[in-house]
This record gives C-alpha cells, structure tokens and sequence, in this order.
C-alpha cells in the first residue's frame, strides 16, 4: 500500500494519509471545551487536543497543530477516534489506532502518532 520512495506526492503518505492531511476533521481550537491539552513533540510540532465530554462520552473532539502534514493526519484521526468513546475507550487508544486509521506513515513520521495519543491522553486527564 505505502510507496516507500514517495511516488505519487511529495509527503510519501498513502491516499488515506493525503485525505486527512488535505481535508482534517475536526482541526480547529474549541472556547470552551471540558478538557484541553497542548503538547509539543520532539520534532518540535505542537498538537493541541479539546474535548467536549457529555454522560461519560467524548461527544465532541478537535486538533489544531502547526505541524507537518503527518502530524495533522494523525491529530485529525485521534480526534476522530475519540468521538463517541467513553473515557475508558478513549484512554485505549494507540499510535498503533492512529496508523491504521491514518494509513501507513513513513517511519520517520511515526512519532505523530505518538504525539496525536499523548494530546488526547492528556486532554482526558485535563478533564479527570
């Protein structure tokens, strides 16, 4: 599925990554959300992560970073996933979900994945 030398677009990203990174869900700052996180990764990207939680459920979730296009396919999946999750749900979701919702990311773009979880992980706990 992933083309490791990065023919078809300049990022190596697979159509379903491009989708995400072209077209986020959910990428935008919320005013008043019940939980809110702001983290900042190795490569030097910050994700920031808000959730709306109502009757023990994410009702709502959205990403914004000023990150490359990896690091928003991942924050777009993660606030995706999250969605309709109850906490417990939530705090089970890994790198590993975001890949493969995301599709395959070049091993150099893995740490996004990372960074998406840690935000919405630590989002979660801002509003525990």
């Amino acid at each position: 599925m992933f083309d490791y030398a990065g023919a078809g677009n300049k990022y190596g990203l697979d159509s379903r990554a491009m989708e995400n990174q072209h077209i986020p869900d959910n990428m935008c700052r919320m005013n008043d959300p019940d939980g809110s996180a702001l983290v900042k990764g190795l490569c030097g990207d910050m994700m920031e992560m808000y959730l709306v939680i109502e009757d023990g459920r994410v009702s709502r979730a959205s990403f914004h970073t000023d990150g490359c296009s990896s690091s928003i396919a991942c924050g777009s999946a993660a606030a995706r996933l999250a969605g309709g999750r109850t906490l417990d749900e939530t705090l089970r979701i890994s790198p590993a979900d975001i890949i493969d919702d995301v599709g395959d990311l070049p091993i150099a773009s893995a740490h996004c994945a990372i960074l998406a979880v840690m935000a919405l992980h630590k989002a979660l706990a801002d509003y525990l």
